[in-house]
C-alpha cells in the first residue's frame, strides 16, 4: 500500500511537471479560451442580441391566440421563445428575457366583445432595454388595434415592470470558454499517452510493479489541478477586465469544472487506449472536439439549431458542462438544480473510465 502511495506521488509530480513544461497545451486550452474572451469582449462589450428576447404565454389556447403567436415567430426583430408563465417570468428574472408577453384566458372571446386585456413584463433593470422592449410590444398591440376597423382599440396591454440582473453577451459567453479550456486542457491525454507508448516510455513503466490505475490516476489529478487553475486565471481575467460577476457558489463552480475535468480526462484517455499511432489520436481528437467546440453552446445558443442536430448536441458531454457552469455563473444555481447536468456528466466519466483502464494497452 505504501508502495503505491509512493509510486502515485512520484507519477503526480513528473505529470505536473510535464503539464507545465507543455506550452502546446498551455496555448490549445487556455490561450484559444483568453484570445476568445478579449475578441468577443472588446466585440459585443456590455450590449445583447439585436434581436428583442420575448417570452410568449399562451393561456388563451384559441384560433386567434395561436395566429398571433404565428405573426410573432415570423418577425425577424423578435427571438420568440414560448412557455409556461411562471417558466418564462424566471427566465425573465435570470435576465435570459428582455419581456415576457402573456395572452390572457379569453383574449379571443374579447376581440368579439370590445376588450381583450394582454399582460406584459418587463426588464427594468436596463432603461434603455425596457425602452425597446416596451416600443417592440406597443407595436405589436398598435397593430393588433389596427386590424380592427370600425371600433375603438380592443386590446388593452397591463404593463408590469420586473426586477432582473441584466445579462451581458460577455457574462454570456465566460462560462462557455470555462468549459472550452477545460474540454481542450483534458482530451489531450490521450495524444500524450499514445506519445509515451511510441517513445517507449509506457513499456518501461510496465517493467515497474506500477498499476495502469496508478498511471491513470496520477495523469488525472495532475490534469484536473491544471483545469482549475487555468479556469481560475480565465475567471480572474473575466472578471478584472470585464467586471464579470460570479453570482453562485464559488465551492459549486469548482466541483463542476473538477468534474468536466474527469469526463473530458476519460474520454481521452478512451481514446488513447484505442489509437495506435499519435496522427491517428490527434485525428481522433479533433473529430470529436470541434464537434463539441462548435455544438456544444460555448461561442453561441444552440436552442436555433436545426432539428437533426438536437440529439447529437444533447449527446455532447460539454453542453452539459457549459449548462451547468452557466447556472452558476450567470444564474446562481446551486448543484440540486443541474443535478441533471451533473449526472451525465458523471455518466460520462464512468462508463470512460471503465472502457479505458479494460482497453489500456502498456505497448
Amino acid at each position: 500500500m505504501m508502495q503505491t502511495v509512493k509510486s502515485f506521488g512520484a507519477m503526480l509530480r513528473a505529470s505536473l511537471t510535464m503539464l507545465r513544461r507543455n506550452r502546446l497545451l498551455v496555448i490549445t486550452s487556455l490561450g484559444l479560451a483568453l484570445i476568445s474572451i478579449f475578441v468577443f469582449g472588446w466585440l459585443f462589450g456590455s450590449d445583447g442580441s439585436a434581436q428583442l428576447r420575448l417570452g410568449l404565454v399562451d393561456e388563451d389556447h384559441t384560433s386567434v391566440s395561436v395566429q398571433l403567436t404565428s405573426q410573432l415567430r415570423a418577425n425577424d426583430s423578435l427571438r420568440l421563445h414560448t412557455g409556461s408563465q411562471s417558466a418564462e417570468v424566471a427566465a425573465l428574472r435570470a435576465g435570459n428575457r428582455d419581456a415576457v408577453l402573456v395572452i390572457t384566458p379569453g383574449f379571443g372571446a374579447g376581440l368579439a366583445s370590445g376588450q381583450a386585456p394582454l399582460q406584459v413584463y418587463y426588464n427594468q433593470s436596463n432603461p434603455v432595454t425596457q425602452a425597446a422592449a416596451r416600443g417592440a410590444i406597443q407595436s405589436i398591440v398598435a397593430n393588433l388595434n389596427a386590424g380592427i376597423t370600425g371600433r375603438p382599440p380592443v386590446v388593452r396591454l397591463s404593463e408590469q415592470a420586473v426586477s432582473v440582473r441584466s445579462l451581458r453577451q460577455i457574462d454570456w459567453l465566460t462560462p462557455g470558454m470555462l468549459g472550452q479550456l477545460v474540454m481542450w486542457a483534458n482530451l489531450s491525454v490521450g495524444i500524450v499517452l499514445v506519445q509515451w507508448r511510441k517513445q517507449g516510455i509506457l513499456r518501461r513503466i510496465a517493467a515497474t510493479p506500477l498499476r495502469p490505475s496508478v498511471l491513470i490516476g496520477s495523469q488525472i489529478l495532475a490534469r484536473v489541478l491544471i483545469s482549475v487553475a487555468q479556469g481560475a486565471v480565465l475567471l480572474a481575467v473575466a472578471i478584472i477586465v470585464f467586471r464579470v460577476h460570479i453570482v453562485g457558489s464559488w465551492l459549486a463552480l469548482g466541483l463542476v469544472v473538477a468534474l468536466g475535468s474527469l469526463a473530458m480526462l476519460s474520454i481521452g484517455f478512451v481514446i488513447g487506449s484505442f489509437a495506435r499511432s499519435q496522427e491517428v489520436s490527434q485525428t481522433l481528437n479533433f473529430l470529436v472536439s470541434f464537434p463539441m467546440m462548435f455544438l456544444g453552446g460555448s461561442y453561441f445558443p444552440t436552442t436555433s439549431a436545426p432539428a437533426f442536430l438536437a440529439p447529437v448536441i444533447q449527446a455532447m458531454p460539454l453542453t452539459y458542462l457549459n449548462d451547468a457552469l452557466r447556472g452558476i455563473i450567470n444564474n446562481g444555481a446551486g448543484l440540486a438544480a443541474i443535478q441533471t447536468d451533473v449526472l451525465v456528466l458523471a455518466a460520462w466519466m464512468v462508463v470512460a473510465l471503465i472502457v479505458s483502464i479494460r482497453a489500456f494497452r502498456w505497448a
